[in-house]
């Protein structure tokens, strides 16, 4: 691959594109002009943008529907961002890509866990990095371990771009970490998205310093609070984040659990002003109430004797990050909020650009970035950390880093596919849907009233930036804008293991309360014939598949299959009127014969609108009852039947718009490049003779 300068132009899009997988294949007789330009809103809706085309608050999106179409899109099944955007990438379904679900399950793990659940795309495990010689508890660093890996199967739609001599940049696609890179004449630029973990290899884990806080600390999901009390005559306090385990201490050497790395910063509070100073190495930053910092790097020193030697033979003797800090308040109670710890662009721990270099070069031309693969930090919001106001300033704060990178990229990409990636209208979306609902179980009308239009004005800013994009096309460039799926209200939630355990088909053992139940501990597996995990799937306790499995593969397994899903069609919510909370069930085996067992589930759901899965069940638990009130904050989704949660498609030339679906981006694209389209899609390109 031939770079030509392609990193100093500063070439970052994040890739949004849908594409897909077909049967019949067409070769394109043309190329739709020099620049082909993608913007992926998430979550973005269909029905809110016409409404709000309608009442002129998308004046550029109706400019651009006026040059070529608007039109709802097909999504994934399930529409789930990480399903929907495999789709995108591979130019195929499920049967191909392999991604079911948000959350995937290890069938036959081991420990003493029956099921491990694992995020569906990638397996990450930053703190294991490293390899070495023993001496004593130490492990000498010597060269690095395993590294992260993608696992979504199939190609990636700019291969083809790549092979046949095209510039393409995919910036901060979901589904795409570490980033797939690609072999041929043309450049390719790509850093991941939805993904990409913080230090801990999570998806991400704020904390609240705050004087409030338990002396030891408190873990709550997403999140720590940690006692720290600037109150005193110095007004002063050290202060130590833990990261992942020690990587350079060998667990078999010592007793318990390894020691936690941990990064030391202190925090010193002016005893008059609303002012506090934070020093981390030799970083010394001043923050005012109510003031985010810059990108604050922090070290996670290992402790090895003989650092400063290995340090100077370029061994890892250390774990870098950065964070951000967030001044709540400082008088009288000083409370301070930190960031997930993420990734350093300038540093980085694992791959999070390809090439490797590209994340250091876009650190050191526009400064620290978000790297976390969603920096909207929602379980900050619903664990009472940050407030709706600080939570709606940190999305916006993620949101316009990511615009300026793109202005960035558009002004200096004169040619090829350009793909970017914005997630925060998915998240917002999430977190103020009962606002604008004025049947929602969670609503509070104080709060309403305030918060009402806060979709509404994100998709009012994106609709600026669609404007200032359409402004720099010329006349032979082409802009798609789409998203990956709709949203709809999510009032009251469904726990599947709770319906499981009432239809005896998944049995606890004797004085478990089903209410206490976590990652299926207390499951009597000898008697259990079926269980939920993830957002939309049911698997079967199948025997030679699964650690404990009693099911025989073959007839009993489709019986069982068959008999649960009459019951979950034939269920129905009293509580509201007899509702159907959910109107599809899929049997992936039948729906997609040849498909891997081992990963597939074997029932896809497929809820009603106002409905989803609950709290409790993705992760191996059970509630009190079937059904329950989502009084959350998250309090929209689209984890439904996908139908009723259609994504966007809006372009500044004509395309079809009989049914288009997110498998026929890719060709499209494709298509547009004037590239044959590979026998593996099963999409078809969208475009038209008037094209």
């Amino acid at each position: 691959m031939q770079r030509r300068g392609f990193l100093n132009r500063l070439l970052l899009g994040a890739t949004g594109g849908w594409l897909g997988c077909g049967a019949e294949r067409r070769r394109a007789d043309q190329r739709f002009g020099r620049r082909i330009v993608a913007l992926a809103f998430d979550g973005m809706d269909p029905q809110v943008l016409a409404d709000l085309m309608r009442r002129g608050r998308a004046p550029n999106f109706s400019e651009l529907a006026s040059r070529g179409m608007f039109s709802s899109m097909g999504t994934s099944h399930p529409p789930q961002t990480p399903v929907a955007f495999s789709n995108i990438i591979s130019g195929c379904d499920g049967r191909v890509h392999h991604i079911f679900d948000f959350i995937h399950r290890a069938p036959a793990p081991d420990g003493p866990l029956a099921v491990r659940p694992y995020f569906s795309t990638s397996r990450t495990d930053i703190s294991s990095q490293v390899r070495g010689l023993s001496l004593g508890k130490w492990r000498l660093p010597l060269s690095s371990g395993e590294a992260p890996r993608l696992l979504r199967r199939g190609p990636a739609y700019w291969q083809p771009l790549v092979r046949a001599g095209h510039r393409t940049g995919v910036y901060f696609l979901p589904s795409n970490y570490p980033p797939q890179s690609a072999a041929g004449p043309g450049e390719l630029e790509t850093t991941s998205g939805m993904g990409t973990p913080d230090v801990l290899g999570g998806l991400g884990q704020f904390t609240l310093l705050s004087p409030d806080a338990p002396f030891r600390g408190r873990e709550v999901t997403g999140g720590k609070f940690v006692y720290a009390n600037l109150w005193g005559d110095n007004h002063r306090v050290e202060v130590e984040l833990e990261g992942p385990q020690n990587f350079l201490i060998d667990p078999q050497r010592v007793e318990g659990d390894v020691p936690r790395m941990k990064a030391r910063f202190t925090l010193v509070r002016d005893p008059r002003r609303e002012l506090v100073k934070l020093q981390a190495g030799d970083q010394q930053v001043l923050l005012k109430q109510g003031e985010w910092s810059r990108w604050i790097s922090l070290e996670f020193p290992t402790g090895i004797p003989g650092s400063a030697a290995l340090d100077a033979l370029q061994a890892t003797v250390s774990l870098p990050g950065m964070a951000r800090f967030f001044v709540k308040s400082v008088h009288p109670k000083c409370e301070i909020y930190v960031s997930p710890i993420n990734i350093d662009p300038l540093r980085p721990v694992n791959t999070i650009s390809w090439p490797e270099e590209l994340s250091r070069d876009l650190g050191r031309n526009q400064g620290r970035y978000a790297t976390l693969g969603i920096p909207e930090d929602y379980n900050a919001l619903q664990q009472g950390a940050l407030t709706e106001d600080e939570f709606l300033a940190q999305s916006y704060l993620a949101h316009e880093e990511r615009v300026d990178q793109y202005r960035q990229s558009l002004r200096h990409f004169d040619d090829g596919c350009l793909f970017y990636y914005f997630g925060t209208t998915d998240l917002v979306s999430h977190m103020f849907w009962r606002d604008r609902d004025p049947d929602h179980p969670g609503r509070r009308p104080a709060e309403s009233e305030k918060y009402a239009s806060v979709i509404d004005d994100l998709y009012a800013h994106m609709d600026e930036l669609v404007g200032e994009t359409m402004q720099q096309l010329r006349d032979e460039d082409t802009l798609i804008v789409m998203s990956d799926h709709g949203f709809t209200s999510f009032q009251r939630s469904v726990n599947l293991n709770r319906l499981l355990m009432e239809w005896g088909y998944l049995v606890l053992q004797r004085n478990v309360r089903p209410e206490s139940l976590n990652y299926f501990l207390g499951v009597d597996w000898s008697r259990t014939r079926a269980y939920a995990m993830g957002l939309n799937s049911i698997y079967v306790n199948l025997r030679g598949r699964e650690k404990h499995g009693n099911v025989a593969p073959g007839s009993a397994q489709f019986e069982l299959l068959d008999a649960i899903t009459t019951k979950l069609l034939d269920l129905r919510d009293e509580a509201r009127g007899n509702a159907q909370p959910i109107v599809s069930v899929i049997n992936v085996q039948r729906e997609w014969p040849g498909v891997d067992i081992r990963v597939a589930p074997d029932l896809l759901i497929g809820y009603a609108h106002n409905y989803r899965i609950g709290w409790d069940a993705p992760l191996g638990g059970m509630a009190e009852e079937p059904f329950a009130d989502n009084l959350k904050r998250w309090s929209g989704d689209h984890c439904v039947a996908p139908e009723l949660v259609p994504g966007t498609l809006v372009a500044s030339r004509p395309l079809e718009t009989n049914s288009p679906r997110l498998i026929d981006i890719a060709p499209t694209l494709l298509a547009m490049c004037g590239v044959p389209v590979p026998d593996t899609m099963m999409g078809r390109p969208l475009v038209t003779s008037q094209s």
